[in-house]
């Protein structure tokens, strides 16, 4: 970065000091950004006003940003520890290329600055007149020259070699790639996937330009390589942004492409398919028979179905959970069947593989519903009654409200208001409510239901521990629920009866999502009590925030209307202040604070 002394930001000089630098950071980030400077990892610096931003290259690229202020200096860095506010390595590299640029321009002559940088500035058009300019072989020269210090250029440049030298080269040279950069010699934390994974599609891209050249039968057997290598690397990895499933299915898609381009024999290609299928964990190369259908023809197909069928005779009949060993192992089978099945296009062929086992109400309602969608209904009735036989207690839920939605369509109101009676005793919420008001209200008896229902939540609540209205985490399942009124509050809320709703949390307490909507009900003719809500849930929110205050400091704000329409702005002010000095380490905080204020202190 080239500087201008005469538009150099003073307050920026007077800021970046090495000893405020070793204080934000402390020794060990300090001297592990001093350590990213010399190594020359900070690219792309640029001075904005009382600002710099900058590039730093890491286990990825960071983008940092640092803000003078009278005795502060504010920074920002995307990085995990950047957004947990921490001066980090990246921020010290930054300032300590800044510090290094500010030397560089005070050392310069006087006036000679800005026309050195003028003359300096070379553009891309530049560029290219130079390389047209020169001759073949100090282009080639040059070339060699920046791939010894470059490894993705001369990655690039080996292949072209290799693919020069014949097909055969092309195709060692591009599976040693491919192995090398799917190699994991330790675990990779979900921070470094990202580099892990443009490592491996670097590869890749490798393989796609041989498959653009004509090489596609060689593409086949690198693609199969390369599934079978990930399949075994996704173990020794943090793959929560599912990097390695979007690699696995590059490389499947391509052999499918290479495939339809080579045509490779049916039946070899159908045996191997099939064990693939079979034996590749993490779902790779499923439905196999449907997606190289057109590769297989009829002759491939019928071997992939003799195949599937010897070994389906082995698989035993299931009424029982088995081990998760056994499971895994009927799992491949099971799910190659259900694909024949499909293909066949027959319903009773399907629910042939599917009542091989019964051992979990999901096959039941599966089947259940493929008979529904062909129009079988008494079938699917007979099967979703005798799953709901089998299938008590949660499990058997869905399998449930099935019969119940059947009985009603074949006008059996009173059966069906029976099985969803019985499934709101058993796991009361918003959704059985619901359920059993419809039927209810179709056999014109809702009210005496609705007393029963609600009778039924209080007797069970009555029988519990209740806590603390301002508890903060709510659970879904009725079973695990904590035992506050959120239900009863929830089914009143959904009636419209706000005020009942509010009684019901003020006397026992609810979940927060429903304080905030108790809050926006009352916020026109009790601004008081919206008031409070918003900002105990605005503290809440900054608490438990890691770098982004948007939604606390958004609740904050309403918080502040609500004072507003009472006159208490001046005592919500106070309370604010509170906050935000309780909160005073969380810089981002003061900062949207200080960006929101006139919508804070009204």
């Amino acid at each position: 970065m080239t500087l201008n002394p005469m538009t150099q930001s003073t307050l920026l000089s007077k800021t970046i000091t090495k000893d405020r630098i070793l204080r934000l950071a402390g020794e060990r980030y300090f001297q592990r950004g001093v350590n990213y400077f010399r190594e020359g990892r900070v690219a792309e610096l640029e001075e904005l006003g009382d600002s710099v931003e900058a590039i730093v290259e890491g286990t990825e690229e960071y983008v940092v940003k640092l803000t003078a202020k009278p005795d502060d200096l504010e920074h920002d860095c995307n990085c995990p520890l950047g957004l947990d506010e921490e001066f980090c390595k990246h921020c010290v590299a930054v300032a300590l290329a800044w510090l290094d640029a500010q030397a560089s321009v005070a050392s310069a002559k006087p006036g000679a600055t800005a026309k050195r940088a003028n003359s300096a500035k070379i553009t891309a058009e530049d560029v290219a007149a130079a390389l047209d300019a020169a001759d073949k072989a100090t282009l080639v020269k040059l070339l060699v020259e920046w791939s010894e210090d470059n490894a993705a250029l001369k990655e690039k440049l080996t292949h072209m070699a290799a693919r020069r030298k014949g097909p055969e080269a092309g195709i060692a040279l591009a599976s040693r790639t491919l192995e090398k950069a799917i190699r994991i010699r330790r675990f990779i934390d979900y921070r470094e996937m990202r580099a892990y994974a443009t490592g491996v599609d670097a590869a890749i891209d490798l393989i796609e330009e041989l498959f653009r050249g004509g090489q596609a039968a060689g593409v086949i057997d690198l693609c199969e390589a390369g599934v079978g290598w990930l399949s075994t690397a996704i173990e020794q990895v943090d793959d929560s942004d599912g990097y390695m499933t979007t690699l696995l299915e590059r490389l499947q898609d391509l052999h499918l492409r290479a495939s339809i381009e080579a045509r490779p024999a049916a039946v070899p290609l159908a045996r191997k398919l099939f064990q693939t299928e079979m034996n590749s964990g993490f779902g790779a190369w499923s439905n196999a028979a449907e997606k190289y259908a057109e590769v297989l023809g009829e002759e491939g197909l019928a071997a992939f179905r003799a195949l599937a069928e010897a070994a389906w005779a082995r698989v035993p009949a299931k009424t029982e959970r088995s081990g998760d060993t056994e499971r895994e192992s009927h799992y491949a089978i099971t799910r190659i069947m259900e694909a024949l099945a499909r293909q066949s296009g027959s319903t009773e062929e399907l629910v042939a593989v599917l009542e091989r086992d019964l051992s979990h109400a999901h096959n039941y309602l599966r089947i259940a519903g493929i008979y529904r969608q062909a129009g079988e209904r008494d079938k699917a009735l007979a099967w979703a009654e005798r799953g709901m036989k089998t299938m008590s207690g949660y499990e058997g839920a869905a399998l449930r409200q099935f019969v119940a939605e059947e009985y009603r369509h074949s006008d059996r109101h009173a059966d069906a208001l029976r099985i969803v009676w019985i499934e709101f005793r058993e796991s009361p919420g918003l959704q059985s409510y619901k359920r059993l008001e419809e039927l209810a209200r179709a056999a014109e008896d809702w009210e005496d239901w609705r007393g029963q229902a609600l009778a039924h939540v209080r007797k069970t609540l009555a029988g519990k521990a209740g806590k603390p209205a301002n508890a903060a985490t709510p659970v879904h399942s009725w079973r695990f629920q904590r035992q506050d009124r959120s239900l009863l509050v929830e089914i009143l809320l959904y009636e419209g009866k706000a005020e009942e709703a509010w009684t019901e949390a003020q006397a026992g307490g609810c979940g927060d999502s429903l304080w905030l909507r108790l809050a926006e009900q009352r916020e026109k003719q009790h601004p008081d009590d919206a008031k409070a809500i918003y900002l105990r849930l605005g503290e809440q929110a900054i608490r438990l925030a890691s770098g982004n205050y948007d939604d606390g400091v958004a609740l904050l704000e309403r918080a502040a209307a609500a004072a507003h329409a009472i006159d208490k702005s001046e005592e919500f002010a106070v309370e604010l202040d509170q906050i935000l000095k309780k909160y005073k380490a969380k810089r981002n905080l003061q900062k949207r604070a200080a960006e929101r204020r006139r919508f804070l202190y009204l």
